[in-house]
């Protein structure tokens, strides 16, 4: 049989080992980040980083440095009005489950609304990206080529549920 004290100190030691839990746990509680626009997340935080992405890949000169922000600073001038109106083009579109009779016509027209701009929106990329390449030096074109295909390959990623499809089976 267990004496008294010594259950009792089994008590303390659970009793700290409780409060030492909900310690950690209130902390990383408190210090999560906001997924919501908290520290870090600022609107263009994320177009900076890719930035200095590219300008950390391919090393560039300060020459090169310095028109490689101009040439983003103007491509995301371009970019955001564009973005914009995606965005209110598919909000538009989905609008339209409001409707109950919503006609293919008006599901094709918006759909293609939301194309062109996808379209415009790529075409806007791409040639930014040409004219990153002609900034280069013949050395950086080699390495250039292999930084594209991992920001392409990070722009098209789209994060899945699953392996299988949205229900989860394969």
């Amino acid at each position: 049989m267990i004496r008294p004290p010594r259950q009792r100190w089994l008590l303390v030691l659970v009793a700290i080992l409780l409060l030492t839990n909900i310690a950690t746990l209130s902390i990383y509680w408190i210090k999560k980040p906001n997924h919501d626009g908290g520290p870090g997340r600022e609107p263009g935080n994320r177009e900076k980083r890719m930035g200095q992405f590219m300008v950390d890949q391919m090393k560039f000169d300060a020459t090169q440095e310095a028109s490689y922000w101009k040439l983003r600073d103007s491509m995301i001038t371009i970019q955001r009005p564009v973005m914009d109106s995606i965005r209110d083009a598919k909000k538009s579109f989905f609008d339209l489950l409001n409707q109950p009779d919503a006609t293919d016509s008006a599901l094709i027209a918006r759909s293609n609304q939301i194309a062109d701009l996808q379209k415009k929106l790529d075409l806007v990329t791409f040639r930014h990206f040409q004219n990153v390449r002609a900034l280069c030096r013949p050395d950086q074109l080699q390495k250039f080529d292999t930084v594209i295909k991992e920001i392409v390959n990070r722009m098209t990623n789209f994060r899945r549920l699953s392996k299988g499809d949205s229900t989860g089976s394969r």
